[in-house]
């Protein structure tokens, strides 16, 4: 008689399609949360990590608009005073500065005028005939004519570089104060962004940090900006399910599966869901080790009234009669 591990055995080799039903069944964990909650990042900083300084208690309820989190600006709050008189200070010099430029392109005006003035006196006497005036005032009539020519165009390239030095410093102190301005304003919304309100009614959740700094997130942890720190749970939340499933049990799993879900804050109350998603790629989770994980989201059946909330850890099976079949190729 053949026996059932004999057929197995033909089947692989023959490249047929084995049931996952014929291997184990699929277990995997994860975790309630809400599908439409308000996820609360850790504010962006110039420093990393960043500790934070005020945390709403898990499980407080907040309105819209309060704050909810809040990390250590640092330095950033006191550089704004100081910015700002640094750009009091810039205006004042620039100022000063333009005052001076603009004296010397009046005076720049006022010679070149005067040149203007000696060359057009001079062009008159120049222009006396030769048989009018002696040889003697007549040579001296046209060398003053050439002089102040001469004169009043050197005058008026002085005039015309008072006045592009007046515009250049003005374009110069502009620039200098709008430097200041921009990094002013950047410091206020790094201050301002220092804070996270809830923009929803609800209950605050707070999160884990991951990697090396592994461990939950209150008031005063450490952690990394843009990191998620927790969410807001609002009234009436619609929840689902988030399973992890390790590299080697994706292969059984396809989206539209029913699944079987235990709650360990629940014992005893089973529930039914089927998969929505599966991440396309792999991801690790170090505090689980050094395996690599699918995301596997998982909606709950319409008829589900338990009472969840969310970061309850799920038990999720995936019986073996449902699973997908896989293709095992023949052996060469």
């Amino acid at each position: 008689m053949i026996r059932h591990i004999d057929l197995l055995r033909i089947a692989l080799l023959a490249g047929a399609a084995v049931p996952l039903a014929a291997q184990a069944t699929v277990v995997l964990t994860g975790e309630v949360r809400s599908a439409d909650s308000q996820t609360i990042h850790t504010p962006q900083s110039n420093s990393s990590p960043v500790v934070i300084r005020y945390f709403v208690p898990d499980g407080q309820a907040v309105k819209a608009g309060d704050v909810v989190l809040r990390i250590d600006p640092g330095q950033s709050a006191g550089m704004i005073a100081d910015l700002d008189a640094q750009i009091e200070q810039a205006r004042a010099k620039a100022a000063k500065e333009l005052a001076g430029l603009q004296v010397k392109a009046i005076e720049a005006d006022i010679a070149s005028v005067e040149a203007d003035a000696a060359l057009d006196t001079a062009r008159v006497d120049a222009a006396i005939p030769r048989d009018l005036a002696s040889a003697l005032d007549y040579d001296r009539y046209q060398g003053e004519a050439d002089r102040t020519a001469r004169e009043a165009a050197l005058k008026r390239r002085q005039r015309d570089d008072a006045r592009a030095a007046v515009a250049r410093r003005r374009e110069d102190g502009a620039l200098e104060v709008r430097k200041l301005v921009v990094k002013r304003d950047y410091i206020a919304v790094l201050v301002r962004n220092a804070e996270v309100r809830a923009d929803r009614d609800g209950v605050v959740l707070h999160g884990y940090n991951q990697g090396w700094l592994a461990g939950r997130i209150d008031e005063g942890s450490s952690t990394m900006p843009g990191s998620t720190a927790g969410e807001v749970v609002g009234a009436g939340s619609r929840m689902q399910v988030r399973a992890w499933a390790l590299e080697a049990d994706r292969r059984g799993l396809l989206a539209g599966q029913h699944l079987r879900l235990d709650f360990d804050a629940l014992p005893g109350r089973r529930a039914a869901g089927r998969i929505l998603a599966i991440s396309g790629a792999p991801q690790r989770k170090p505090e689980w080790g050094d395996g690599r994980y699918f995301v596997v989201d998982i909606a709950l059946d319409p008829g589900v009234k338990l009472r969840l909330l969310p970061g309850m850890s799920v038990r999720v099976t995936l019986p073996a009669a449902t699973a997908a079949p896989v293709a095992r190729s023949a052996a060469r």
